[in-house]
């Protein structure tokens, strides 16, 4: 499992998880707020949460989102 940490949010990958590649998001409550498709660099199918300048920043710093947050 690979864990990241950034902007106050836990980024996880499941090793084995299903295609396509994609994290985990949680909350500092450790709520799941969605999962984001890096190879897509958007939220998954059915995953309607909000991007913030908050969110978008920390992937980023986590390195699951590529150009400037």
């Amino acid at each position: 499992m690979g864990v990241r940490k950034a902007g106050g949010f836990v980024f996880v990958i499941y090793p084995g998880d299903h295609p396509p590649a994609h994290v985990h998001i949680f909350d500092a409550r450790n709520r799941e707020v969605g999962r984001w498709g890096i190879e897509h660099e958007c939220p998954m199918k059915g995953d309607d949460f909000v991007v913030t300048k908050r969110l978008r920043k920390a992937l980023y710093d986590a390195g699951c989102l590529r150009g400037e947050p």
